[in-house]
């Protein structure tokens, strides 16, 4: 186990500054896995305790390092978020190790020091090696949808495992450790019997089938042990273990001390050294195995991925059925009455003032049409395109089959690189939703509301678009419908006490279906933001999801836009235009403004 360092109680050196933000990601991703909060990470080209990652438990430290798990050469860059599952797909090693890590710092919590003790260093010697195969054996059982990561790892790990523990001493305990690192795994659900067939072969050649089957009896047994917070029921198991091993030997006519305790020290630096022929040949298949593993762990990886993005697909679509059918339903509440606050409404806003709109007005609506029929084919489709060479992300997964089929002398051109195509729609139609707040707040801001309002709705008829309007305070009410057009400038009164802005977004997406269209769409939100704490909370979730959905937002505040910033501050794409109180004056700038938060959503 010469991934855990039980005796070091120092941290690392510090993660190099260009790897930083992978460690801040692998530590979360650790404790995530482990459920535990404590653990930290240290990344770097020189992490790992000479192996590919390694567990302190002394101080909850993982180490990773990257040239042996990501690959001599990878930066960060390249990686991009290990946190993201569609990534960990990109990098399945890496993955595998770091899970493997995890479930050492959630199952390995026994005080290993005093196992040591308790334990001769050859009966210790084989605690840790049962050990491996306990922890992933939980791991599938309990993460089953990372065994594949596992599988893509498991034999670079016993690999690094081999070269610190002693190997290339007596060929008895050599087999009965690989036994353990590698046949243990097939029973814990890593790794296939295809996988380690050979080795298998060459393990049972020495060990004889009484023995093995002895072993894997003690490894089974192992493997059901679920007290991670004391290792002493499994003592009886190793030092029968270590008995079954010395006893082989001797049969074998080997010296049953023969490399005995060389791996006591787990982690102390050891090396290969000069191998024997069968350690030799053990060494070999061990490599085989790992290359057959690795290609099957990709494989399997493959297909596990694109069945989770359907799942996920199948599981958004229901969402969005469920959410249409809700906002719909909303919508035809505030939509199907007519126009303007009814009668039996809560709210206390009425039509002030209706009024034709004037030359500036009319021309600032120009302005703004504009400057929308530009941006409006800013709206592009995109299309994953795959390629022999560059630019693009490199797809490691591809690379490998490639070399594996090539290496069974098949032939095929493989495109290891991805990229993101995007192309201009023909003429996409702009669709846009407007809620004006009518609170208290906002009181005197409803004249220029109000031209703000006729100016977009006028805009969006000269470039044939779509737009719907709703008025939100203690009610919310509708002053254009989809398919309307808006002929005067109507001034209402802000008397309002609060702000129902969440019914106002789920109605105004029920008429237009802003968040599952498609074309060029865009959210202009009027209002200064201030709002209860349950309507800034669903606000902002209505911003967040426009931007997740490519729905441009536009929010024109009447003051300096602190609050508005609030809610907007977590969407990036969304623009935010303070101190809207001239509309007319500022027409070009709200045009740009708008084309701008359509560019970012698309």
């Amino acid at each position: 186990m010469g991934h855990i360092d039980y005796k070091r109680t120092t941290r690392a050196e510090a993660t190099p500054p260009e790897w930083l933000t992978i460690g801040a990601q692998v530590g979360e991703l650790v404790n995530q896995l482990a459920g535990r909060f404590d653990v930290i990470a240290y990344v770097g080209p020189n992490a790992g305790n000479s192996a590919p990652a390694c567990f302190i438990p002394n101080t909850a430290e993982v180490e990773l390092n990257v040239e042996k798990t990501f690959g001599a050469g990878v930066t960060p860059e390249d990686i991009g978020d290990i946190r993201e599952r569609d990534n960990q797909f990109s990098w399945p090693k890496a993955v595998g190790a770091i899970v493997h890590e995890a479930l050492h710092a959630r199952y390995s919590q026994w005080d290993i020091a005093k196992s040591a003790a308790d334990l001769g260093d050859e009966d210790f010697f084989w605690l840790t090696i049962l050990e491996e195969g306990r922890i992933e054996s939980f791991g599938t059982r309990t993460m089953p949808h990372n065994s594949g990561f596992l599988r893509a790892s498991a034999l670079g790990l016993a690999l690094g495992d081999v070269e610190e523990l002693g190997f290339g001493g007596s060929e008895t305990r050599d087999a009965a450790l690989l036994a353990g690192l590698a046949l243990a795994r097939v029973d814990a659900g890593v790794l296939t019997d295809d996988d380690v067939d050979k080795l298998n072969e060459l393990i049972a050649s020495k060990l004889g089938d009484k023995t093995l089957v002895a072993l894997r009896d003690l490894w089974l047994a192992a493997q059901t042990y679920d007290n991670h917070s004391d290792a002493s029921g499994l003592y009886d198991i190793a030092r029968e273990w270590s008995r079954l091993v010395r006893e082989q030997a001797e049969e074998n006519g080997e010296d049953p001390d023969q490399g005995a305790g060389a791996g006591a020290g787990a982690g102390a630096p050891g090396g290969l050294g000069e191998l024997g022929e069968f350690a030799g040949e053990l060494l070999e298949a061990l490599e085989e195995a790992g290359e057959l593993a690795e290609i099957g762990a990709f494989n399997d990886l493959d297909d596990q991925q694109t069945s989770e993005e359907w799942k996920k697909e199948a599981k958004s679509r229901t969402q969005h059925s469920k959410q249409m059918q809700e906002h719909r339903k909303e919508a035809d509440e505030v939509f199907g009455k007519g126009t303007g606050p009814m009668p039996d409404a809560k709210t206390w806003s009425r039509l002030k003032e209706e009024r034709m709109p004037t030359g500036p007005e009319r021309s600032a609506a120009v302005k703004v049409a504009q400057l929308l029929e530009k941006a409006k084919y800013r709206e592009r489709d995109a299309v994953e395109v795959t390629s022999i060479v560059p630019p693009g992300r490199l797809r490691t997964r591809a690379m490998v089959q490639g070399a594996a089929l090539k290496s069974k002398g098949v032939m095929t051109q493989v495109e290891p690189w991805r990229r993101t195509a995007r192309k201009h729609v023909d003429d996409p139609t702009l669709t846009l939703g407007v809620l004006v707040d009518i609170s208290g707040s906002m009181g005197e801001a409803m004249e220029p509301m109000a031209t703000t309002a006729w100016v977009m709705s006028e805009a969006v008829k000269r470039v044939q678009g779509r737009a719907a309007m709703v008025y939100f305070g203690e009610s919310v009410f509708p002053t254009l419908k989809p398919g309307q057009h808006l002929d005067k400038v109507q001034v209402y009164t802000a008397p309002d006490g609060t702000e129902k802005f969440n019914k106002a977004f789920k109605a105004l997406d029920g008429a237009l279906n802003l968040l599952n269209g498609s074309g060029a769409r865009l959210l202009v939100v009027v209002s200064d933001g201030c709002y209860t704490h349950e309507e800034e909370q669903q606000a902002r979730k209505w911003v967040a999801a426009c931007e997740s959905a490519g729905v441009g937002v536009l929010w024109l505040s009447i003051d300096n836009g602190m609050t508005a910033q609030r809610i907007t501050k977590s969407s990036p794409s969304a623009v935010l235009l303070p101190r809207t109180t001239d509309p007319v004056s500022v027409a070009t700038e709200i045009g740009q403004a708008a084309a701008r938060a359509l560019t970012a959503a698309s």
